[in-house]
């Protein structure tokens, strides 16, 4: 009895050990998994939360609606570039069961729509649409979907979420190409400028122009959309906000007047007015041109005709500030204020005079070289002029005697002075610089020593000097508000596309200042006014238009 009371005992003893083992081993398990639970949750909880989103969800981005360009007068009814909304009808090889069903929906499609399955060949392809279908990516279907598509597709029985109407703007230049060399146009980034991370591949990038140097002020701030993969449902976390306005110094009535007449000419060429107070650009055009409509929002074959017709003439290039030229005469009252300003008046002034016979002859300094004759492009000569006669005639004699009496050095310094060497700093992309040529860059460029002959063609704009447009706008404009050279700028304004707040303003800005004085520059005004009353330019002369003064040129 004692035995067997002994051997239960040992029993029990045993069985109450095993329960106290397994409830502790419980016991640590049981803290062990709060512990666990503690850790992924509160710990890492947002991490661990993200994670799990990516398995069941994907992050996709909407781009935001570009800001819009308005004219100097800001006319909220006639922008010059604006969006206009568009429908993309698209569909998602990923939300189909099977390719096979997706196969079917097409044909379906095709034969309602009237667009040949051929059309989407590629879509079709198993290796394709599979990995469409992996990475839940987009098709259109039909680009800017018109009243009458719709129409049509609304006898189609659209199941769940596989295709979408999806919302997209469109970049629309109300002045075309009259205004194409200021305002630009905008386009899908390409590989290279994705690689230097200036957009993503879904963005749209300003190409040229002010959508191209403003871009960041126009882009906005990009929205955020969740798509979940399990519910087939989507989540907006961050809507895009549109890009900032630009208000230009433009004025829509006189870039239209400059297009006009330049377009009427039939010549190809370069018209820029600038406001010598502020170096404000009211016009800027280039001819010949191209339509920033077509390529912005134009497709297929059309968009690539018409860019092969452009390259074919070149009229991307913007002859306002990408190309140089010899100013020829338009140069003429540069050497004159030049003269007047490094002489004193018994050397040089506005009275002295030389006479035009149509020729002039320079004699040779160097034994056995014949003397060098050089023309005037009036044959029979003007006879005897002075100064502002000289500019007002564009006598090429006077000029040639006047470079010759003065030297090269003043006419060089006064052209560097003025900005002729060195980029204007306009605020569009792809500035040339201009060039003015010494005597130092002729011997190492071309081994020879500066003649009197560079002289004389430097003194009518010609020989090795270059310059652009705009820079010879910038040097006029200096020479008429009393030497301050001023950087041409475009922009006036940005402001906010919500609360219209001006959100940055572009004043007028010094880049050199050379001082001039008010007599000198009053006797090459009087000149130019000259050209346009009596000279070159007398056709002009109208009494029912506002005075003008100016200076024709032949390069």
């Amino acid at each position: 009895m004692s035995t067997r009371s002994s051997t239960e005992f040992r029993l029990e003893r045993r069985f109450h050990v095993r329960i106290y083992f397994f409830t502790a081993l419980v016991l640590v398990i049981s803290v062990i998994c709060v512990i666990q639970l503690g850790n992924l949750q509160v710990l890492h909880g947002a991490e661990n939360h993200v994670l799990s989103r990516k398995f069941v969800s994907k992050q996709e981005f909407k781009e935001a609606p570009r800001g819009f360009i308005y004219d100097r007068h800001m006319n909220l009814d006639k922008p010059l570039v604006q969006n206009i909304l568009y429908i993309d009808f698209v569909m998602y090889p990923g939300r189909f069961k099977t390719r096979e069903e997706g196969v079917a929906f097409l044909k379906q499609f095709s034969a309602v729509m009237g667009i040949p399955l051929t059309e989407y060949a590629e879509v079709l392809e198993p290796s394709k649409w599979k990995e469409l279908a992996r990475k839940n990516e987009d098709v259109t279907l039909i680009h800017r979907l018109s009243r009458a598509q719709q129409v049509r597709l609304a006898s189609l029985q659209l199941e769940g979420n596989r295709t979408q109407f999806v919302t997209r703007f469109l970049r629309y230049y109300s002045m075309g190409p009259a205004l194409a060399h200021v305002t630009g146009y905008t386009g899908a980034p390409s590989r290279s400028e994705i690689r230097q991370g200036k957009a993503l591949p879904y963005q749209t990038l300003g190409k040229a122009g002010v959508e191209d140097f403003y871009d960041t002020d126009l882009r906005g701030k990009d929205g955020i959309l969740v798509r979940n993969k399990v519910l087939d449902s989507e989540e907006t976390i961050e809507r895009s906000q549109q890009g900032n306005h630009l208000i230009l110094n433009i004025n829509r009535d006189v870039q239209a007047a400059a297009y006009d007449a330049l377009i009427k000419s039939g010549k190809r060429g370069a018209a820029i007015a600038i406001k010598p107070a502020t170096g404000e650009v009211v016009a800027l055009v280039s001819a010949p041109t191209y339509d920033p409509n077509i390529l912005s929002s134009g497709t297929g074959d059309i968009r690539t005709e018409h860019i092969r017709k452009v390259r074919l003439y070149n009229g991307f290039l913007n002859l306002a500030i990408q190309t140089k030229f010899p100013p020829a005469s338009t140069f003429k009252p540069l050497v004159a204020l030049a003269a007047l300003e490094s002489f004193p008046e018994s050397f040089v002034s506005k009275h002295t005079k030389f006479n035009c016979p149509g020729r002039w002859t320079l004699e040779s300094s160097v034994a056995g070289v014949p003397d060098s004759v050089y023309y005037c492009h009036r044959s029979s000569g003007h006879g005897v002029n002075n100064m502002i006669g000289a500019i007002a005639h564009s006598c090429n004699v006077y000029f040639y005697r006047l470079g010759y009496k003065i030297g090269p050095t003043p006419i060089i310094e006064f052209s560097r002075a003025l900005g002729l060497d060195k980029k204007s700093g306009i605020d569009l992309p792809g500035e040339a610089q201009g060039f003015v040529p010494d005597q130092k860059w002729k011997q190492i460029t071309w081994s020879s020593r500066w003649y009197d002959g560079d002289t004389i063609n430097l003194s009518i704009g010609q020989g090795f000097l270059q310059v652009t447009p705009v820079e010879m706008a910038v040097m006029y404009s200096a020479i008429l508000n009393g030497g301050k050279v001023l950087r041409p700028h475009v922009l006036k304004e940005v402001r906010d596309s919500y609360t219209g707040r001006v959100v940055r303003q572009i004043r007028p800005e010094k880049v050199a200042e050379v001082p001039l004085s008010r007599n000198h520059v009053e006797t090459i005004e009087k000149g130019m006014r000259a050209v346009i009353t009596a000279g070159t330019a007398s056709y002009l002369n109208r009494r029912d238009m506002v005075p003008v003064a100016g200076k024709t040129g032949t390069a």
